[in-house]
């Protein structure tokens, strides 16, 4: 049925009826900033649970102030390394801190980031597990257990297929993640997640074990000389990411002190992500000024394995979806084994940390990408050392870092930047990058235009202008180059990305932000020529946004952005979408909710835009709207029991002049996708 002006207006005056909407605890308005400013530069099944969870973990076991060397505060990602530096620094020329409210003395704070910083810092005094007891452990740690469900209404083309010979979801439409937590303080955390993925099977099949992804971690912390202590899944950071990075990381985006990576070193990994860690034991001792982080991994990959007339294993994919829902998936899952090893040391003396990571990673397959034009300096072979020396060093208002790596035999990859306080009020940003197009690792996420810290080479200057509390404004500019060829780019190709934003604040009360983001790239032209040319694609996009507190209970926030594609020899597209969301937290309620309407009118996925959404706990994620209808959804959270809650979320897409959703075996018949989650968690 046709969509009119007056539907639209009748659905959107009853959702503003509704009174049963989700509040935003400060950790989800915490996230949505740092995903909505860098949201077209992750994947679109981006993993934000390990975020939500760090800053939830962090809320309740507050960061001493008087232990910490700084690490944990970059885990926030919210608070300046500038900052961080000033907060060690004066600490070691004044004594411990025998309050939090001595922050105040600290260069670099302001009167938003005290407020934000507050509830995630303390003063305690230390213990050990050394002198405490099982039953202590057990009497004072705390658990908590969530499970979530999940699905999509409407049957995906993939469920139907009953023939066996064809390609078909072998499981259920379900959605099922089992979540554990016990920690004792920020001394012991003990971590457990159990995953079924839509179309995999469950107690059957290839999957007769049940879930079919677990993941599990025992982390110690802050234990004399034993820094950290990880056994099972765990992820590593150091330097800017060139060499060894694990977990997640964001891009660029209109906060300039993202551009310096904030390395945590060692790390348990808690996301439901299957890729992108490693799974073993490592450690990192104290010694003095130095830092040791041995560290060792053994996993299995998914692959395309195939074998040589020799009898040689071949893989030419390495796959980084971690579904096993179909027969060829189910095939390729665990075909691949991969081992890791290697140690990183760290010194650190003041404001100064140098430090240097040298690991192997191995494989039982021999890795051999297509043989195509664009892979000609792509990674060949079983076996692979990355070594790499970073630093960091703030002064007077002045923060520069960098980071130089190696994979040996091949490549190189430079990284260097600073952050410069040239006023009170006026801040600098500077980064160049230089990554050669033989350079590989297989744990690189350094600051990039495209997907990995290879083949490009770019320049980015960054200001922001605070003038008073009211007033922010923030400009960036980052010119790359592709030395190489790059998939859909064949030739060396460049591109320009600007942004500026104008942010307006009414303390506590309200908020508005202008943007506007220009993109240059370059790619294959679509012009059916014998020989394929490069031409020039830009995006553009507006986006007007603002957030209104009515009362205690209720705020509201609304988004209108426009967004323009261009591709030469193309005819341009141009799509708008607008939203108003509802937020409502009334006080000592058991009932809280939020809800959102959107429409939007966008002719294709190119110009295609994003948007931050409310999910139930531990599931934000981020929608991509594209062809024209209405998106909205609706959360619920209702508290059972003191220590007990229930989620609630429903969500549709309800598009206009179209008669199929998606593609392949996941199209949906007809022009409406909906989708339920549930969520419960019990503490004990």
């Amino acid at each position: 049925m046709p969509f009119n002006r007056y539907r639209y207006i009748a659905l959107l005056s009853g959702f503003l009826w509704l009174s049963s909407v989700w509040a935003q605890t400060e950790e989800d308005l915490l996230i949505e900033r740092l995903v909505e400013l860098s949201a077209e530069d992750l994947a679109e099944d981006v993993d934000l649970s390990e975020l939500q969870e760090q800053m939830e973990f962090y809320r309740n076991n507050p960061i001493d102030l008087n232990r910490t060397d700084g690490s944990e505060m970059q885990d926030l990602r919210f608070i300046p390394q500038l900052f961080i530096d000033n907060l060690i620094a004066h600490r070691e020329r004044s004594g411990k801190f025998a309050s939090v409210y001595e922050l105040q003395a600290i260069e670099g704070l302001d009167v938003e980031l005290l407020r934000m910083l507050t509830p995630y810092v303390t003063v305690v005094l230390p213990r050990s597990l050394a002198n405490t007891g099982a039953k202590q452990l057990l009497n004072e740690g705390k658990h908590d257990l969530s499970v979530r469900y999940g699905r999509t209404l409407q049957q995906r083309r993939g469920y139907a297929i009953e023939d066996t010979s064809r390609s078909r979801y072998l499981g259920s439409p379900d959605q099922v993640l089992t979540r554990y937590r016990y920690h004792f303080g920020r001394d012991l955390r003990i971590a457990l997640n159990m995953k079924k993925d839509a179309g995999e099977a469950f107690f059957s099949g290839a999957q007769r074990y049940g879930f079919d992804f677990y993941s599990g971690s025992v982390h110690i912390h802050d234990q004399g000389r034993l820094r950290d202590m990880v056994v099972g899944d765990y992820a590593l950071q150091f330097g800017q990411g060139l060499a060894m990075w694990g977990g997640m990381s964001f891009g660029k985006s209109s906060s300039l002190q993202n551009l310096a990576r904030q390395a945590t070193g060692l790390r348990p990994y808690t996301s439901s992500s299957e890729v992108m860690f490693l799974r073993g034991a490592a450690a990192t001792v104290a010694l003095g000024r130095l830092a040791v982080t041995p560290f060792l991994s053994w996993r299995r990959l998914d692959g395309s394995v195939s074998y040589t007339a020799a009898g040689e294993a071949v893989v030419g994919t390495i796959n980084q979806t971690g579904l096993h829902r179909t027969p060829t998936e189910v095939a390729n899952r665990g075909a691949l084994q991969q081992h890791v090893y290697g140690l990183n040391v760290q010194y650190r003396a003041g404001r100064l940390q140098v430090g240097t990571t040298t690991y192997h990673t191995g494989f039982d397959a021999t890795v051999q990408p297509q043989d195509l034009l664009r892979n000609r300096y792509a990674f060949r072979g079983r076996s692979l050392w990355n070594t790499s020396l970073y630093y960091k060093h703030s002064w007077r208002g002045l923060h520069v870092f960098g980071e130089t790596a190696h994979s040996i035999g091949s490549g190189f990859a430079f990284a260097n930047g600073l952050i410069a306080s040239l006023h009170p009020h006026l801040s600098l940003a500077l980064h160049y990058r230089n990554y050669q197009r033989d350079y590989h690792s297989f744990f690189n996420q350094g600051l990039a235009e495209g997907s990995t810290a290879a083949n490009e080479r770019g320049f980015y200057s960054g200001l922001m202008y605070h003038p008073n509390r009211k007033i922010e404004w923030t400009a960036y500019a980052d010119f790359f180059r592709f030395p190489w060829l790059r998939y859909r780019v064949d030739g060396p190709s460049h591109g320009v990305d600007l942004l500026t934003q104008f942010t307006y604040i009414w303390y506590k009360k309200a908020n508005v932000s202008v943007r506007y983001r220009y993109r240059q790239r370059q790619e294959n032209a679509a012009l059916g020529l014998p020989e394929q040319t490069v031409a020039g694609v830009l995006r553009q996009q507006l986006r007007i946004s603002g957030q209104y507190t009515l009362n205690a209970a209720w705020s509201l926030r609304s988004r209108l952005e426009y967004a323009q594609y261009q591709k030469e020899g193309v005819a341009a597209e141009m799509g708008w979408m607008m939203y108003q969301d509802v937020i409502y937290k009334p006080m000592g309620s058991r009932f809280s909710g939020n809800m959102r309407f959107a429409l939007f009118g966008i002719p294709g996925y190119n110009s295609r835009i994003y948007a931050y959404e409310n999910n139930v706990l531990y599931a934000n994620s981020f929608s991509v709207y594209h062809n024209d209808g209405i998106r909205t959804y609706l959360n619920i959270r209702c508290r059972i029991a003191r220590k007990m809650d229930i989620w609630f979320r429903y969500a549709a897409f309800m598009y206009r002049g179209i008669d199929q959703i998606g593609s392949g075996l996941d199209a949906i018949t007809g022009s409406r996708r909906s989708d339920v989650n549930v969520l419960l968690r019990c503490q004990f």
